[in-house]
């Protein structure tokens, strides 16, 4: 018995360890992914298009690719420290790429969430709302796509 109660308290401190880190980011890509399932078949019926079996087959993997992202993100986070821990070296502050990947697929959610509202109702959803993030995400993809181009030329 007591054995087992080592094991659930390591396993509840992993995870409290783990949440407290990448809580807040689970939670609002979750929710932002979950509000466009929502928003996406409310948009569906309300424009009379119907549920499109493939569509909606395509749309499901998208989200489970977003999902495998993020994992992969906080799989960088945890992995690097590890592997350069090995050699010697130390990094002084957490890893960024869960946290980066998880702002960007909300922000993307965000946008498909503003869009759908629109189109059920475009009363609902100021459009200046939907250019202010597509603003945003222009500028992320291209500040990414300039940084690309200069890596390119260095070679």
């Amino acid at each position: 018995m007591d054995r087992m109660k080592i094991i659930i308290s390591a396993l509840a401190g992993a995870a409290a360890t783990f949440f407290s880190q990448y809580g807040i980011i689970i939670g609002a890509v979750l929710g932002a992914v979950a509000i466009d399932c929502i928003t996406g078949l409310v948009k569906a019926k309300a424009t009379q298009q119907g549920w499109d079996s493939k569509k909606a087959n395509k749309g499901f993997w998208k989200k489970i690719a977003l999902l495998v992202a993020l994992a992969f993100g906080m799989l960088l986070d945890l992995l690097i420290p590890t592997i350069l821990s090995q050699i010697g070296v130390t990094i002084p502050f957490n890893l960024p790429f869960a946290l980066i990947i998880g702002c960007y697929i909300t922000l993307n959610e965000c946008i498909s969430i503003c869009e759908n509202l629109y189109t059920i109702n475009p009363g609902i959803m100021p459009k200046w709302i939907v250019k202010l993030l597509k603003v945003a995400k222009k500028d992320i993809d291209d500040s990414v796509n300039t940084d690309q181009k200069i890596n390119k030329n260095k070679k």
